[in-house]
């Protein structure tokens, strides 16, 4: 019973530490002290493959003069890089197809099958055939499950991380999708199967596998893409910056600042709380951002309507997200909990997705937060890039403010941050406006 208690107060005391609460946070500690011993490390429970899990990161590049012979190119690169990277990131494997069975799960790929998006027809090919340009220009398609869909076409920005979906049926699909937006190629991925850091290195893999000349040649003879059932549009407002930002706590303590401000409640002793993603285990591991990041839960406090000082903020924040790198933190204790409730997984996936019963919708405000500060930095060449993922919270009708993920790629050379959301971010004018008020509070 002690031991319990102590860790319902642990518990509760990080909850304290970045927003108001009330008896109800009590009992969520205490619900999750009980199962927290008994956690196992053998079930992902933070995304069910829906999608509010996609994710694309997308690159400035040529359009080829043949459109369906760059989609071949780059299928056969995607698959040259998941095959190179397989291995490599800790709990995602890569040559995978996403089952939708009675439990999310994923089923292992020969990677020999891509999918082929052209208007409303997806067509499927074996990437060694020989003659697959041909069959593809005569719209031929062969059978099996495809690993990756290539849409042949312009998708909007807004919705260009659902790409992968298009090759989807009842049972699943492929998790990668390529496609393009504007100038930009994408990679489109979700969440369930791969992380910040791998989708970054899958992408700048393909990139330096699929250089292109420039061409004169245009989309514009290609009918049309279809929509993909169930996208969620998001703003999208991306930049390059002359140099790669030096650390996340600057960002961390300008954006608490901007969301208290936007929040519009002066006398609020906190800011909406936010994540910041960590990689977990020691500084030192040569493995660490290969794994799976964990939110850390972070805020700024206000008093009189002024924040505290940035020194107080950093040594606060700095103590939580070493905390959570060692799995000793608010959201890695509570993931854990969650893994040893005796409940269904598909249960426990939705009490945390988009799809969450409205009870849960407060401990998701603060868990969830208004934003996601994400600053992920490969160590392997990746072109500047725009990075877009959905936040935890949506905008509604009665709830404007949503809430928007910042995220900034670099590989040590070159950088870019992007902006995107929900309210917050609702369209590319919403976003770019919180990109500048981000970066003069800087």
């Amino acid at each position: 019973m002690r031991a319990w208690a102590r860790r319902t107060a642990s518990l509760h005391d990080e909850m304290t530490a970045v927003c108001e609460t009330d008896p109800r946070w009590w009992l969520l500690a205490g619900s999750a002290a009980i199962a927290e011993p008994w956690a196992t490390h053998d079930t992902y429970v933070r995304s069910d493959a829906e999608p509010d899990a996609d994710t694309f990161i997308g690159y400035r590049t040529p359009r080829s003069a043949d459109p369906i012979a760059d989609a071949v190119a780059r299928a056969r690169a995607a698959r040259t890089a998941l095959r190179e990277l397989d291995g490599e990131l800790p709990d995602q494997p890569l040559c995978v197809t996403v089952d939708r069975g009675d439990d999310v799960a994923l089923a292992p790929s020969t990677l020999d099958v891509a999918a082929f998006a052209i208007g409303t027809r997806v067509l499927l090919g074996r990437l060694d055939d020989p003659h697959l340009l041909d069959r593809l220009h005569r719209g031929e398609s062969s059978a099996g499950t495809p690993f990756v869909c290539v849409s042949i076409g312009d998708d909007p920005i807004e919705v260009a991380r659902h790409a992968h979906r298009r090759a989807w049926t009842d049972r699943g699909g492929p998790w990668l999708g390529l496609g393009r937006t504007g100038d930009l190629a994408t990679v489109s991925t979700c969440h369930f199967v791969v992380d910040g850091y791998g989708h970054a290195r899958i992408t700048g893999r393909i990139a330096e596998l699929t250089r292109t000349s420039p061409s004169a040649a245009t989309n514009g003879h290609l009918p049309a893409l279809a929509p993909v059932p169930g996208s969620i549009p998001l703003g999208v407002a991306w930049r390059e910056l002359a140099r790669p930002i030096a650390g996340a706590l600057p960002m961390a303590y300008a954006l608490g600042r901007l969301l208290h401000h936007r929040a519009g409640r002066r006398d609020a002793r906190f800011s909406p709380t936010f994540q910041i993603p960590i990689a977990p285990g020691d500084r030192d591991d040569p493995m660490r951002r290969r794994r799976r990041g964990v939110p850390a839960i972070a805020s700024v406090r206000f008093e009189s309507g002024e924040p505290e000082s940035f020194e107080a903020f950093a040594a606060r924040t700095r103590e939580a997200l070493d905390r959570e790198a060692q799995g000793r933190g608010l959201v890695s204790r509570l993931i854990a909990a969650a893994r040893a409730t005796p409940a269904p997984l598909a249960w426990k996936r939705r009490s945390v997705s988009a799809t969450r019963p409205r009870w849960l919708d407060r401990f998701a405000d603060v868990l969830g937060g208004r934003a996601c500060l994400s600053r992920i930095h490969v160590d392997a060449p990746l072109p500047a890039a725009c990075a877009v993922s959905s936040p935890a919270r949506m905008a509604t009708p009665t709830d404007p403010l949503g809430g928007c993920v910042i995220t900034v790629l670099d590989d040590g050379t070159q950088a870019a941050i992007t902006a995107c959301g929900s309210g917050l971010a609702g369209d590319a004018s919403d976003a770019n406006a919180l990109l500048d008020e981000l970066l003069t509070l800087l």
